[in-house]
């Protein structure tokens, strides 16, 4: 039997940063995750600012991203030039894999495998792993547990937590495409409650868009294929330039569970994905850092306090915005049009890509809606 004092489940950028800071202080730490060559579907887009804070390799960049193209439904054009930062695209494949080593050469230990049970014993769990290689069942004894295993979670399905709300995207992936703005497209003929988005990557890009059903998103995708390319996927297939679309489901922000006793909820099986922007990969790494933080103190009521503090509000106010703009395209082109003006790019890039702590840049973007949100 193993016997560290964290088991983390799910080998993710939550997990895998939790991972790292906790293996980095001493702690023993045991991460599983259930196939270390699953790549999420993803656009793999992180703020620059992300790469110094946690240390990076500049090497998991595979194109900086300078400009912005944010395209209204009724076709209007803003162009968004970064300041004091970019927008790094990685493939997240290659990048969980790279937090995942960064983890273990700071002394975690890896388990390819599956979570399978888990028992409460006094102030112990006693988890069963089934190790992916030869089916192996390992027991693991640890004093947390971190569900860092996306919004399936089965720590969090195990444990009684309620189902998350969800929301779909469907994406794929444009061969031989070189661009050089991440562009943003709204409209609901193509994008139920979301947007649809171009990333231009390494000579080719993700595209993609999201819907409120699974079973709305294949006809979502074809209208903003025709939209924004003239064509549909069949005869981009035709041409060998699409490949096959993946769908998959995010966690729509409500009210995130933090921690069920030491038992804590990282990441998407939080339901940490920003509303509007719907960015995961940078608050899920918060969350391990967080979470990691409360472990290091033995206090797992310190990560919901952490979290709320740095980001509580920032959640809140743009699931507001998303309420009241994303309800059909006359609002969104409201939305759209409040960031033609300079101030407000300006604002709303310091909050995405630099993510500032405190409120004040906050409360400046809020200023900007404050004729047009009824509360």
């Amino acid at each position: 039997m193993l016997k560290p004092a964290v088991l983390i489940v799910g080998g993710g950028p939550a997990g895998a940063t939790a991972a790292r800071f906790l293996a980095d202080e001493g702690v023993e730490t045991v991460l599983v995750e259930r196939n270390f060559g699953y790549v999420k579907p993803c656009g793999g887009g992180i703020p620059s600012g992300a790469i110094k804070e946690f240390s990076l390799p500049e090497n998991i960049i595979k194109k900086r991203i300078e400009k912005l193209l944010i395209v209204s439904p009724e076709n209007r054009r803003i162009e968004i030039a970064l300041k004091d930062g970019f927008i790094c695209i990685t493939e997240r494949g290659a990048f969980d894999a790279c937090l995942r080593e960064m983890a273990q050469d700071r002394g975690a230990l890896l388990i390819e495998g599956e979570f399978t049970s888990f028992k409460a014993t006094g102030s112990a769990f006693i988890s069963t792993i089934k190790r992916k290689e030869d089916g192996t069942l390992i027991q693991v004894q640890s004093n947390y547990i971190l569900a860092a295993d996306g919004i399936t979670s089965s720590v969090a399905r195990k444990s009684g937590q309620l189902t998350l709300s969800r929301l779909y995207t469907i994406s794929s992936r444009i061969k031989a495409f070189n661009g050089d703005y991440c562009e943003f497209w709204f409209g609901t003929s193509h994008a139920s409650s979301f947007y649809s988005w171009v990333f231009p990557t390494a000579g080719n890009a993700s595209i993609g868009t999201g819907g409120r059903t699974a079973q709305e998103c294949p006809a979502l995708l074809q209208q903003f294929l025709k939209r924004r390319f003239g064509c549909d996927a069949e005869e981009m297939q035709l041409q060998n330039a699409f490949s096959r679309y993946r769908i998959f489901p995010i966690p729509a922000w409500r009210k995130s569970s933090f921690a069920s006793g030491k038992i804590m909820f990282l990441g998407d099986a939080a339901a940490m994905v920003m509303p509007v922007t719907y960015e995961g990969i940078y608050y899920a790494m918060k969350s391990g850092q967080f979470a990691a933080a409360a472990v290091l103190e033995n206090k797992p009521n310190n990560y919901k306090r952490l979290w709320e503090a740095r980001f509580g509000k920032r959640f809140q106010l743009m699931n507001h915005l998303k309420d009241h703009f994303f309800r059909d395209d006359r609002s969104i082109e409201k939305w759209v049009a409040v960031h033609s003006s300079q101030a407000v790019q300006d604002i709303a890039m310091k909050l995405w890509l630099q993510k500032e702590p405190g409120n004040f840049q906050l409360l400046s973007y809020l200023k900007a809606f404050s004729s047009l949100v009824v509360s």
